[in-house]
């Protein structure tokens, strides 16, 4: 049993206004489970519409180029769709797998008056993390540049208590020689992060609980 207003919950208790102000649990049908508040519910449903969108065009895609190439068994494999970046002039989203019919949508800040075509980057079974996690020679969008979705801005100080997660965990604080690489690896780095712990978490409690989304998104609670 999905209970969604414990899912909400959690998801407000990891909401950075800075970094990543909007988090959403979906199914890829675009209906939308658990959100944090407060929200437009209007812009949150045109969200989740091209998330949707977008999800199901390249999964869609990569089935059809992969069936035509591979075996049975690695088609299934390499069609599986894990993560998807979808970045633009003023917001990254950070979409995560968390079940065959359940996704994790995070949209994080970028800084202002980003001139960017609209860019999907997508992650099947196998594939390397976008964005790397090693460091490159040039760096583009540090996390000391400000970040913002009509959000604040965003400063190394802000980082740094924002990386002391909300995530019921029993390791202490992340030592200073990591969060420095976080911040010279840039704020999609940072919100990606974050996306991939939410996701193993809430993964996790669903597996302790024996929930799947059922395959009738309308029935979310049986």
């Amino acid at each position: 049993m999905l209970n969604t207003v414990k899912l909400s919950e959690f998801l407000n208790l990891n909401v950075d206004q800075k970094l990543y102000p909007r988090i959403i649990v979906m199914t890829p049908n675009g209906t939308l489970m658990s959100y944090t508040t407060p929200a437009d519910i209007r812009e949150l449903r045109d969200q989740a519409a091209l998330i949707s969108m977008c999800w199901n065009d390249y999964t869609k895609t990569a089935k059809e180029k992969t069936h035509s190439t591979s075996t049975e068994g690695d088609s299934r494999d390499r069609c599986k769709l894990e993560t998807l970046t979808i970045e633009f002039d003023n917001a990254n989203i950070i979409v995560r797998s968390l079940q065959k019919k359940l996704l994790l949508v995070l949209v994080g800040g970028v800084p202002p008056k980003r001139q960017r075509e609209f860019k999907a980057t997508t992650e099947f079974t196998g594939d390397p993390r976008y964005p790397p996690e090693e460091l490159q020679q040039e760096i583009t969008e540090p996390v000391q540049e400000r970040a913002s979705t009509s959000v604040p801005e965003t400063s190394t100080q802000d980082f740094k208590a924002a990386t002391s997660s909300s995530l019921p965990t029993g390791s202490s604080a992340m030592e200073m020689n990591e969060k420095q690489k976080d911040i010279k690896l840039g704020i999609l780095h940072i919100q990606r992060k974050k996306a991939d712990a939410l996701a193993a978490y809430i993964t996790g409690e669903f597996k302790k609980a024996d929930f799947v989304m059922p395959d009738d998104a309308s029935n979310p609670f049986g």
